[in-house]
């Protein structure tokens, strides 16, 4: 498939700024589009930090009315991914653990647990205590600006440098306006890969 096709598809301790967000916590598949067969999810981001090079977010959410959340930290400034003309910014647009995935501990099992079951997969485990990395391809024209509002957009790649058994992939949005992260199923078929790669 073309590079299109695979790219769109059918630090804590040094934190300068520290941001809370009051916002009352919504179900986490409340603004899913069941139509189209897809388990995304929708979290509300509840706390903001920054280091030199990154910007952390804090995403909850309720899932069966138990909290669920995730911690994200992202690079400041990433590249933009697609020129003016719509063409692939392949010099830079990838980046290497550009988006990186922390557990809260008990809401990011819960968190985790909730995603076997919107995936149908039986088994129950814990989210990872390591931090899980993945490359990340900026879907949008300019480059990001976490400082401003607006909606970013991405695609990231896990265990892009392993047998095809363990890579996965998915959508990854912020809305820094109306403080939600977007989780996006790109196809059934990374889902036990995306379980694994939260899990191990």
């Amino acid at each position: 498939m073309g590079l299109f096709s695979t790219l769109f598809g059918c630090g804590q301790g040094n934190d300068k700024k520290q941001q809370t967000n009051s916002q009352k916590l919504a179900d986490i598949t409340s603004r899913t589009d069941i139509s189209e067969g897809f388990s995304d999810i929708f979290l509300t981001i509840t706390a903001s930090s920054k280091t030199d090079i990154t910007n952390i977010y804090v995403g909850q959410g309720l899932y069966k009315n138990k909290p669920v959340g995730l911690k994200f930290e992202i690079n400041s400034k990433l590249p933009f991914g697609i020129t003016s003309d719509g063409e692939i910014n392949s010099k830079s647009g990838f980046v290497k653990n550009g988006v990186k995935f922390i557990s809260l501990g008990q809401e990011s099992d819960k968190l985790i647990n909730a995603l076997f079951d919107l995936y149908n997969e039986p088994t129950k485990k814990t989210f990872s205590r390591n931090i899980i990395s993945a490359t990340v391809f900026s879907l949008n024209q300019q480059d990001t600006d976490f400082d401003k509002n607006g909606y970013y957009k991405f695609k990231l790649f896990f265990n892009d440098d392993c047998d095809e058994n363990t890579y996965a992939e998915m959508f990854f949005n912020i809305n820094t306006a109306e403080k939600i992260i977007e989780l996006h199923e790109k196809d059934h078929d990374y889902r036990k890969p995306l379980l694994k790669a939260f899990t191990d």
